[in-house]
């Protein structure tokens, strides 16, 4: 749950975005915004591309192609509308459907793309915290044996860029991140960088870990998946993954500090933790539309 806004002053474009998450009862924020210099035709500045969000914003664009800017990635690519019918646009955005609806001003009032839903919010209206999705798990079907998708769902081994480690240094680090948290549960830690002594989850203790690691010259990989304690259900989960001299891969969680296991923790996506996680997403929405199953394999 989240909220855009757009702004447009003379020569300057900005993109904000605030995402409200729910975790275990406890709301975070997640504030994001990008500036952009644009020119008297909304195109950044010395270049043919346009922002995204004012290209749809500026009035309903009309049939054809743009090359396009996606704000907060910075990808571009095309942008193209197929098909008008009356206050309604269709087409894609580098390569996702899109339905966009005006008003009768020409103002942006409605945007459907892929999984996601916009629509304009009235002044003063305020934001609410989305529902908790993971607060009941996910089920296991099966009694022992390794985690496994069905269909399945191959995750890379490495990420192009992870240097190689050796392991007592890695293994020391991990138990330095899990010391500078008081409290493992989430908190304001997992919404933004820093956090030094406060509650933190998985996912300060995995961004930590990784940036930790990156101040000593070493890149690794995020890993976003599931985890599974005394047989209960599937819940989400994050860790890192670290390459190794020998050419093989070390996981480990900081949060608990516990193997990572075939029988605990299934991974869902690899990711650069400076990247985007578009990717896990785009999975942990899959998941939940019920396009997998989680089964344990004896």
């Amino acid at each position: 749950m989240g909220r855009v806004t757009l702004t447009r002053a003379p020569g300057r474009f900005t993109y904000a975005s605030l995402h409200l998450h729910t975790r275990e009862g406890q709301v975070g924020a997640l504030t994001r915004e990008v500036k952009l210099a644009v020119d008297g035709r909304g195109r950044v500045e010395g270049s043919a591309v346009v922002p995204q969000a004012l290209w749809l914003w500026r009035g309903p664009p009309g049939v054809g192609c743009v090359t396009a800017r996606e704000e907060l990635t910075g990808r571009e690519g095309p942008h193209c509308v197929t098909a008008v019918r009356g206050r309604e646009v269709e087409g894609t955005m580098l390569g996702t459907a899109f339905r966009a609806r005006y008003g009768a001003a020409g103002q942006l009032e409605g945007l459907e793309v892929g999984d996601s839903r916009f629509t304009v919010m009235a002044p003063g209206e305020k934001l609410r915290p989305p529902p908790e999705l993971f607060s009941e798990g996910i089920p296991v079907e099966g009694a022992q044996g390794a985690l496994a998708f069905t269909p399945p769902w191959p995750v890379p081994g490495k990420l192009p860029g992870m240097t190689a480690w050796e392991v007592g240094a890695a293994r020391a680090l991990a138990k330095r991140v899990h010391a500078a948290f008081p409290e493992k549960r989430p908190g304001v830690a997992d919404w933004r960088e820093g956090g030094e002594g406060e509650a933190g989850g998985c996912l300060a203790h995995a961004l930590r870990f990784a940036k930790e690691a990156a101040a000593l010259g070493q890149q690794v990989g995020m890993v976003h998946g599931l985890l599974v304690v005394d047989g209960g259900p599937a819940r989400p989960h994050a860790w890192v993954r670290v390459a190794l001299a020998d050419g093989s891969v070390l996981e480990l969680d900081p949060t608990s500090l516990d193997p990572v296991l075939p029988e605990t923790h299934l991974p869902l996506a690899l990711v650069d933790p400076q990247g985007s996680s578009r990717e896990a997403g785009e999975r942990w929405l899959e998941l939940l539309r019920g396009t997998r199953r989680i089964v344990r394999r004896p």
